[in-house]
């Protein structure tokens, strides 16, 4: 058991440690062994690469870092990152049916959960709003891969692509009654 002692012990070292007054000086530090650095890679899935670049374009980066407050290679890890993410579409072409279509399942999965859960996030509030962000994409990109994957799928799986989009369709044509309800009453029928 952890007594009251060692837990104000620890807050101060903690504090010690934010403030760099602990863990910070040379004489105490020590490289890690190339199992060590294994372990650490494959625990937060980083691999080393060498690449070479002009000299003024290090520079460069190295100045922007700077301006966002980390190191130059975190950096660069971010802005490559970004990138991916800003054309992860294309990679989806290099898709098979049954990998885009196991993707689009997932989203669709995604999309229906958080659809339950926006009615009970608070109107307005960031939460709800991020949800309903992440909904919309979802349900988006899913459509979209089920639509890539149907044009090249075998029989069986064209019917699956087909009841998937067909209840894509349900959704958003319910949707879109839910609004046009909401915004000029109810229709006469």
């Amino acid at each position: 058991m952890v007594s009251k002692k060692d837990i104000e012990r620890f807050d101060e070292d903690a504090a010690k440690w934010e403030g760099k007054e602990l863990g910070s000086s040379a004489e105490h530090a020590r490289p890690a062994s190339e199992e060590q650095q294994h372990a650490l890679d494959e625990a937060t899935g980083l691999q080393l690469i060498s690449i070479r670049l002009p000299k003024l374009l290090i520079e460069q980066v190295k100045q922007l870092a700077g301006l966002e407050g980390i190191g130059y290679q975190p950096y660069v890890r971010k802005v490559l990152t970004l990138h991916v993410r800003e054309n992860e579409h294309k990679l989806e072409r290099l898709l098979t049916p049954a990998e885009a279509t196991d993707k689009a399942d997932k989203l669709f999965a995604q999309a229906l959960m958080l659809k339950t859960q926006i009615p009970t996030l608070e109107p307005l509030s960031n939460e709800r709003i991020f949800a309903e962000g992440d909904y919309n994409k979802a349900l988006t990109e899913a459509n979209a891969l089920f639509c890539n994957a149907y044009e090249h799928a075998d029989p069986v799986l064209k019917r699956h692509v087909k009841l998937r989009m067909s209840q894509i369709g349900e959704i958003l044509d319910q949707e879109l009654r839910d609004f046009q309800d909401n915004k000029y009453g109810k229709r006469q029928s």
